[in-house]
């Protein structure tokens, strides 16, 4: 048997859920974050974005949860000089710090708790913001009144139609009902990826 092509698990993720482990987090939510949907709407997410014509140098993450794998994806594929995550979350915010230490992002990501409602903040250096939590949160015009952001920024925004979860406050029927509800002047992207359970829509586009 070659027991190098036995691996589970990539070291540094494996570190990470390692820590949470110590750190008596909670692992089911952690586990949740790196399970193969989550792999596959991210990696479709990056697969998108490789189509839209723009240089995307500084990118702003929406309710960021644990920013990886995301991060990791985005920092691979495109020449990006930083990534903010914003999130209420002090537990995901956590593991997003440590995330970063193992991958050696310190110079590019950032970490910010907050509430993005009660930001009022000037982002016209952003490029891309990325929403892949829309069901958890009120729809995008609310979540970007009083910032600015260029007439060039892209939003990308995911959500789903799971509305039996109590935490999801925002589904959505269809990929139709997102484009409508996030209010973007021009759309460059829009699809359904659908799984047994439920189904996963995806827009972006420029406000």
């Amino acid at each position: 048997m070659d027991l190098k092509n036995i691996g589970v698990i990539d070291s540094l993720y494996w570190e990470a859920l390692y820590y949470c482990v110590r750190k008596n987090y909670n692992l089911p939510q952690m586990i949740q974050s790196i399970s193969p949907k989550q792999i596959e709407c991210k990696s479709w997410l990056i697969e998108e974005l490789h189509n839209i014509p723009i240089d995307m140098k500084h990118v702003q993450l929406f309710g960021g949860w644990n920013g990886y794998p995301l991060i990791d994806f985005l920092i691979q594929n495109f020449d990006i000089e930083t990534i903010r995550n914003i999130d209420m979350d002090s537990e995901a915010l956590s593991i997003c710090n440590k995330y970063k230490n193992l991958f050696k992002h310190n110079n590019i990501v950032k970490i910010e708790k907050a509430d993005i409602l009660q930001l009022e903040k000037d982002y016209s250096n952003v490029d891309l913001v990325i929403n892949t939590s829309s069901e958890h949160m009120p729809d995008l015009s609310t979540l970007i009144q009083n910032k600015q952001y260029k007439n060039t920024c892209v939003f990308a925004l995911q959500s789903n139609n799971m509305f039996h979860l109590d935490e999801h406050t925002n589904c959505v029927n269809n990929v139709n009902e997102l484009e409508v509800k996030s209010r973007l002047s021009k759309i460059l992207y829009k699809g359904t990826k659908i799984f047994n359970e439920y189904e996963r829509y995806m827009v972006i586009g420029i406000v």
